[in-house]
């Protein structure tokens, strides 16, 4: 089972409060290897140099969204068994479809919450890796 200090996350989102949200509920689940990025255009060369074990990006961002995002990083060998959770206030069908086809792992709407953000990864790190997180006592 991986600690959930040793997997490297990213965050992906153009508004810097919801990504200082997602950080703290990161923080206080016990992740301390947290990388953050305005948009895809930032988070694609940061993802290449970083190599997180998981991505969470936003859908809706200027400069390259969270789809194109996701496309990109599934095109890239060195990210290939990178998890992906897309993070939109937008609950379309058409687009949690597309997210799926692109190879995200889980999609969630805003807001979200630390259960359900918590429950998300620990389903896709199971799916992975065969084994569920070893979370920090609360």
């Amino acid at each position: 089972m991986a600690s959930a200090a040793d997997i490297r996350v990213m965050i992906v989102d153009d508004d810097a409060e919801m990504r200082q949200l997602v950080r703290r509920m990161l923080e206080r689940m016990g992740f301390t290897q947290i990388y953050a990025a305005k948009d895809g255009a930032e988070g694609l060369p940061l993802a290449l140099s970083q190599h997180p074990d998981l991505i969470i990006a936003d859908y809706e961002m200027p400069t390259m969204h969270g789809l194109q995002l996701l496309k990109a990083v599934r095109q890239e060998p060195a990210l290939e068994r990178t998890g992906f959770i897309m993070l939109s206030g937008v609950a379309n069908e058409d687009v949690v479809r597309k997210a799926g086809e692109l190879g995200a792992d889980g999609y969630l709407a805003k807001p979200v919450t630390p259960a359900d953000l918590k429950q998300m990864i620990d389903t896709l790190f199971r799916d992975l890796t065969g084994t569920g997180i070893d979370w920090p006592e609360a």
